[in-house]
């Protein structure tokens, strides 16, 4: 059993589909494969003689096979249902769900993601299951639930729907409750050892009514804001971290706190205790934000440090990783920052990176030339929304390219003091 390898305080990362929200595809998925069976596929008299080709040495169709097949059953039920018109569907019994599901589930526009239509529909082994039976399952092993990564789940808007005298207590009923009411499809949860998660949570007192305040207490948060003017004379708070969130103008004096240290982390208890006469505004104003996904969190304090040689480097233990993508061109994983949001390193930012062992900043720059150089590569910037090279670029541009490269990084969380 996974607790077997858990140290005391390790965590276990689970993603699965849960219903209700799958409850529609499993139609789905049972129409698909059954399309791309064999004795679909065979018999439909246009497809025999690509199937006849294109089965194994287990008498199966092959994958693509079986994706051309249940796409394009797909594709005739939904142009059929286009072509005699919803109320006509309606009169004749069609299901609507069914066709609704195939054209936002499978029948998407970009080729890329049929590697995802197959892991979603054609594996041998999806068995989804509510939360609460997930979470009991995992109780009977000697694990216990502790969140799922992406919190806002935990924090939002849509518990106002259940009356206040039917909110439960029980916080895995409480999320049993919201999946039911966004018919949620799909978690990443996390689990622990069933006696250190029930070091985190206690009867009340918490953020979401379980999570002890103290644990909050130790996190560190990281938030960053836009403001500007509407026509009517108000002020705008746009989150950076997540753009189709206007926050209200009263929280601008939170928003300037973390704006202060941003891309760094604020500790939220050095927050508590700066403004202790607004302690139920602040736990009120963070679950707001929890909630709107536009705060970050991590364990430890992130700095922005800056390069500067003999004083700063590249982190040591970040340098195999860096290389990494200093040498390919298709990364088949992304680039993070220090709190493992995805940001874009090209190949040359890379480079440059691993320049940055504590070499003095002229000799970073004669490397970054040389890279160029040596690569045959031009600088590129941007005009009137068109890429251009730049001709025999001056110092002051190489160095301009610099800096806006070694923000990047530090921003990124890359760099250590020496």
């Amino acid at each position: 059993m996974g607790k077997n390898y858990l140290s005391p305080h390790g965590l276990i990362y689970i993603s699965y589909n849960t219903y209700p929200g799958w409850k529609g595809k499993d139609v789905l998925r049972d129409l698909m494969l059954f399309a791309a069976s064999n004795e679909t596929a065979l018999s439909i008299a246009a497809a025999k003689d690509i199937a006849k080709a294109e089965i194994d040495a287990n008498g199966e169709l092959s994958a693509k096979n079986k994706l051309a097949m249940a796409k394009g059953f797909c594709t005739a039920l939904v142009d059929f249902s286009e072509k005699i018109g919803q109320d006509e569907c309606y009169k004749l019994g069609i299901s609507r769900h069914t066709i609704n599901f195939a054209k936002e589930h499978v029948l998407t526009n970009n080729p890329e993601k049929d590697y995802y239509v197959m892991h979603e529909y054609f594996e041998t082994f999806n068995d989804p299951c509510y939360f609460k039976d997930f979470v009991a399952k995992a109780r009977s092993h000697g694990l216990d639930y502790v969140a799922d990564t992406h919190l806002q789940s935990h924090f939002s808007q849509i518990f106002e729907a259940i009356p206040a005298g039917m909110m439960p207590n029980d916080r895995i009923i409480k999320e049993q409750f919201g999946d039911f009411l966004l018919n949620k499809a799909f978690r990443c949860s996390i689990l622990g050892l069933k006696e250190s998660v029930l070091e985190l949570f206690t009867a009340g007192g918490g953020l979401d009514g379980g999570v002890k305040k103290s644990v909050l207490e130790s996190l560190y948060l990281q938030a960053g804001f836009e403001y500007q003017n509407t026509r009517d004379g108000r002020l705008e708070i746009i989150s950076k971290l997540n753009k189709a969130h206007k926050i209200n103008p009263e929280l601008k004096w939170l928003c300037d706190e973390f704006n202060t240290l941003y891309p760094g982390t604020l500790s939220l208890k050095d927050l508590l205790e700066k403004y202790s006469q607004k302690q139920d505004i602040i736990w009120a104003s963070v679950a707001h934000l929890l909630a709107l996904g536009v705060i970050d969190f991590s364990a430890a304090p992130l700095r922005v440090i800056s390069y500067e040689g003999a004083k700063t480097r590249v982190k040591e233990s970040l340098r195999g990783y860096i290389s990494y993508f200093a040498n390919t061109d298709a990364p088949v994983i992304g680039a993070a920052n220090e709190l493992n949001a995805l940001i874009s390193l090209s190949p040359l930012e890379a480079k440059v990176a691993l320049l940055c062992d504590g070499r003095d900043l002229g000799k970073v720059l004669k490397g970054f030339k040389d890279i160029i150089k040596s690569s045959g590569q031009s600088l590129v910037q941007v005009r009137n929304g068109k890429q251009e090279k730049i001709e025999a670029p001056t110092d002051a541009v190489f160095k301009g390219f610099l800096d806006n490269i070694l923000e990047k990084l530090s921003n990124a969380g890359y760099f250590e003091k020496i």
